[in-house]
């Protein structure tokens, strides 16, 4: 418990950053205005923080946030769940990418704080990385196209 009381300030700052720059780039990107995106943005918070709460609460240490993230998130959206309709509208008013790019962004300063251990890896590995993430694109592109063409 002691965990959660230290850990959860920086999650909730840290998903109001989140809130703030990906509704930012929803009404920039995409021409959502700010009524719109607010209340999805703070409905996918608050499953993110239910998430973790219970990444926390629950004794079960094998299981990580994401999957209880997920799973909230399924059990909320899901046709058993009083509230779907209502959820499923207000996050449709948000669009992917505004929500991946603070995500992208955070990734970049990790990667930019560290980059002394970056270049520790040296030319091979750099190479090796961008084959992995050009091959994982590619392969997840070409695996989306087949699964469109097979279900539409």
């Amino acid at each position: 418990m002691e965990k959660l009381k230290t850990q959860m300030p920086n999650i909730v700052v840290a998903l109001l950053f989140t809130i703030v720059l990906s509704v930012a780039c929803n009404m920039v990107g995409y021409d959502y205005g700010l009524v719109e995106s607010l209340p999805g943005m703070i409905i996918l918070a608050l499953i993110c923080l239910v998430g973790y709460l219970l990444s926390f609460v629950v004794p079960v240490k094998k299981i990580s946030a994401v999957l209880w993230i997920s799973v909230v998130a399924i059990l909320v959206a899901s046709p058993i769940s009083p509230v779907s309709e209502q959820i499923i509208f207000h996050v449709n008013n948000i669009s992917l990418n505004a929500v991946v790019t603070p995500i992208l962004a955070y990734a970049g300063v990790i990667i930019g704080k560290d980059w002394g251990a970056f270049k520790q890896v040296g030319v091979r590995g750099i190479i090796v990385s961008i084959f992995v993430i050009v091959g994982t694109f590619l392969i997840s592109g070409l695996m989306g196209d087949f699964f469109m063409n097979i279900f539409s």
